[in-house]
């Protein structure tokens, strides 16, 4: 019997590990036996024993551990067609009597000049004889084989009551076995391995196994417009105001930060941190509307920044590139240029929507924003009014503020000064109030449509 497995089949990149007698060791080491190099692989990954008795493989405790036919294993018995998986590299196991047929396709061993005979049945009640000297057809010799069939999916295991990391009152999806950690739909990531869509951790980038969990809940048959009084009150709820004051006093901070790369490496910072705290109030609102507000978790500040700022550059581009070219004293009619500016109004809500729950900057592009709005016309234009009537208020407090400001950098009146800084406060307070029933109302519009934006497949 000859055993092998193919690395990467289907690919250009595919090669062949000939499996001997005994024991064979896989990993990214130098030590082992065959090196597999990858960095999901651990330096000592698998062992596969070949005996009489059939083919073992044995994970040695891998980090991103050890998969068959997608399910994860710590021993198996291998069968020949089953598709392995070290971490993120896609193996086929196949096994056969010494000299059989090998797939042109399947393996780079194979020589050029390699032709198989693919049989075909003859048809029902009739007997199909061919003369001792008649050649096959170079269409029969040459026919190719069929691809290897996809692995099927891995079943869920039930784990009974189970809830997402992040979101409490979230039933969990998916299950990391390296972290031990359950995940819902929107705290994992999706990638292509092996031709097949798989779910993996965001910490430690271990596929994830789908997890049935049993949890009853009430049905909830609220609208939207139902829902949207809610938004205005949903600050308040659980422990919002002490995150609200907390949120308050970092924005003040970080925008008092200026000044040569310091003020830079500040702003980024500053950028970023609104972008993941305007993301984790809709991650909140669409994963259970009834979880209270929560500080974001820790995340990459600069990539969260450039998400920012790509979606208000994809939004408001139009209207940029008009100002620009005014600068440049080019003629520009003033009602393209509100035309633009209306534009990037209408096209930034559901932009900076479908970035924050795809958690991709690509997901700005107008081939996913655009058929989203067409699918809830009436519902987006409320939320667009909604949201531009608060923008509006903000834009009036920021004038009262600023004047203010003023009053305070000039007076020498001690109350008059308190009075000042106390207005200043008071709004800078009421300024992520709003900030945050703005990202409220978008997370309102998805939880109650997510059938109809359909961007995660349940």
């Amino acid at each position: 019997m000859t055993n092998r497995l193919l690395v990467n089949p289907g690919t250009p990149q595919a090669w062949e590990i000939q499996l001997k007698s005994g024991q064979n060791r896989l990993g990214r080491g130098e030590q082992n036996d065959f090196k597999v190099n990858h960095p999901s692989v651990s330096g000592s990954h698998c062992e596969i024993v070949v005996s009489s008795a059939g083919v073992l493989l044995k994970d040695l405790g891998s980090t991103n551990g050890t998969y068959v036919n997608r399910a994860p294993v710590h021993e198996a018995l291998l069968q020949a067609g089953q598709h392995v998986h070290l971490g993120g590299v896609e193996m086929l196991f196949e096994s056969g009597a010494p000299g059989s047929p090998v797939p042109v396709a399947a393996s780079i061993a194979a020589p050029a000049v390699a032709r198989i005979s693919v049989p075909r049945p003859a048809a029902s009640g009739l007997r199909i004889s061919k003369a001792p000297d008649e050649q096959a057809t170079p269409a029969e010799a040459e026919s190719p084989p069929e691809p290897p069939p996809l692995p099927p999916p891995v079943a869920p295991i039930a784990v009974g009551q189970a809830f997402c990391k992040f979101h409490q009152k979230t039933p969990a999806r998916f299950l990391c076995n390296h972290c031990q950690k359950y995940f819902c739909d929107l705290c994992v990531t999706t990638r292509n391995v092996g031709r097949v869509m798989g779910k993996f951790c965001r910490a430690c980038g271990t596929e994830c196994t789908p997890v049935q969990v049993n949890v009853t809940r009430g049905a909830g048959g609220k609208g939207f417009y139902a829902r949207l009084p809610g938004a205005f009150i949903y600050p308040f709820r659980g422990a919002g105001v002490l995150i609200l004051i907390c949120a308050t006093i970092a924005f003040a901070g970080l925008g008092f930060m200026s000044g040569g790369l310091f003020g830079i490496f500040a702003a980024i910072v500053f950028y970023g941190f609104l972008f993941l705290f305007m993301q984790n109030i809709i991650h909140t609102t669409a994963s259970d509307e009834n979880e209270s507000l929560c500080f974001p978790s820790a995340g990459d500040l600069g990539g969260a920044a450039f998400q920012l700022g790509a979606t208000i550059l994809s939004s408001f581009g139009p209207a940029i590139g008009l100002m620009v070219a005014r600068f440049f004293d080019i003629e520009i009619p003033g009602e393209a240029m509100i035309a633009a500016v209306i534009f990037g109004c209408l096209y930034f809500p559901m932009a900076f929507l479908a970035v924050a729950m795809k958690d991709s900057v690509l997901s700005a592009n107008p081939l996913v924003v655009v058929p989203a709005i067409l699918k809830m016309p009436l519902e987006y234009l409320v939320t667009c009014i909604l949201l531009m009537a608060v923008f509006g208020v903000r834009k009036l407090g920021n004038l009262m503020s600023s004047v203010a400001g003023g009053v305070s950098l000039s007076t020498r009146d001690m109350s008059v000064l308190f009075i000042s800084l106390g207005v200043q406060a008071a709004w800078a307070f009421a300024n992520i109030y709003l900030l945050t029933v703005s990202m409220r109302i978008l997370g309102l519009l998805y939880i109650t449509k997510k059938e109809k934006f359909g961007w995660f497949s349940r």
